[in-house]
């Protein structure tokens, strides 16, 4: 038999498409090409043919999955930030903990606002870790949880 008759006797079989019957087999219930073959009484060949030709293999459902979540990353942060106000024109002299932290989270902003507009592949992109982490210290620096903790370790 050929390819093109197993499938049409399979597909009469179970009532369905070759498909949806191979995505049952293989992402459903996880059986392996033995497994699924004999299931299908179909040689074990062919049922690999099918499993590849539909990316039913586990590496492929993976890279399809990596795939979809890189095209879905630039939606991110698709709410595009506003511009941020220019600390330029406050008063310099004064460094204060406030300050400190409203040019943070403009930042923050700004590298949102970047690695949305490039759709996730600009370089100057991999600073919003760093930002949003330095946020999450003045935080805990403000709460007093950083002094609590340099006790609680000497």
């Amino acid at each position: 038999m050929k390819y093109i008759q197993y499938k049409g006797v399979i597909e009469r079989e179970y009532n369905m498409s070759l498909k949806k019957i191979m995505h049952q087999l293989c992402v459903a219930e996880g059986l392996n090409a033995a497994e699924g073959a004999k299931k299908l009484g179909i040689a074990k060949q062919v049922f690999v043919y099918w499993r590849q030709h539909f990316r039913l293999e586990e590496r492929q459902l993976f890279f399809d999955r990596t795939v979809d979540e890189l095209m879905n990353l630039k939606s991110r942060y698709s709410v595009v930030t506003e511009t941020t106000h220019d600390h330029a024109a406050d008063d310099s002299s004064q460094n204060t903990l406030d300050d400190l932290e409203d040019v943070v989270e403009g930042l923050i902003k700004y590298y949102k606002h970047i690695h949305y507009s490039s759709e996730g592949f600009s370089l100057k992109a991999a600073k919003l870790p760093l930002y949003t982490f330095s946020k999450v210290v003045i935080g805990n620096y403000k709460k007093g949880e950083l002094s609590k903790e340099l006790q609680a370790e000497c």
